[in-house]
């Protein structure tokens, strides 16, 4: 493997590349906006795409000339197609922490994006967490008379908690 600019004009999508990214690639193209370019895409020798498919185009909107690449050479065709099915598929069984998701996003600023727009397609445990581990201590029961329900900005489409 060895990490290489290339142009994106010289990288090939990979034909049967059966992932629907199109509804992703406004939001990642925004995070590279204000995070700047960060995970490679990775691609074989031919350049064709391992994995980055939404980066690629993200990359493309934004008006790129060229991005880092992993090039991953000697891997046979079936190990490419498992890598790409495994690397999506992989990241659909994580979960959110809403406790640690509030505590991390707190005074963040994602410069007006509504990056919590894609928030309802996110998956949380039953309990509301990410895992069996908790770090964090204390309570989502919130005192109504205290803290009204209409100064929640956000709400869990799975368990109803609302937060900021």
């Amino acid at each position: 493997m060895k990490l290489q600019k290339l142009k994106l004009a010289d990288i090939e999508p990979y034909k049967n590349n059966p992932r629907k990214n199109d509804a992703a690639v406004n939001a990642v193209a925004e995070s590279i906006r204000q995070c700047s370019y960060i995970a490679p895409i990775i691609v074989d020798e031919n350049y064709v795409i391992i994995a980055g498919h939404t980066r690629y185009k993200a990359l493309v909107a934004l008006g790129m000339d060229g991005a880092e690449c992993l090039i991953c050479d000697g891997l046979t065709e079936e190990q490419k197609k498992k890598y790409r099915f495994l690397d999506n598929k992989t990241g659909e069984k994580a979960a959110w922490d809403l406790m640690k998701l509030e505590v991390e996003l707190e005074g963040l600023d994602l410069e007006g994006f509504d990056f919590f727009g894609m928030a309802a397609d996110l998956p949380v445990d039953s309990d509301g967490s990410g895992g069996s581990e908790k770090e964090l201590t204390g309570t989502t029961e919130i005192d109504a008379e205290v803290f009204g329900d209409e100064k929640f900005k956000y709400e869990c489409p799975n368990c109803g908690f609302r937060f900021n």
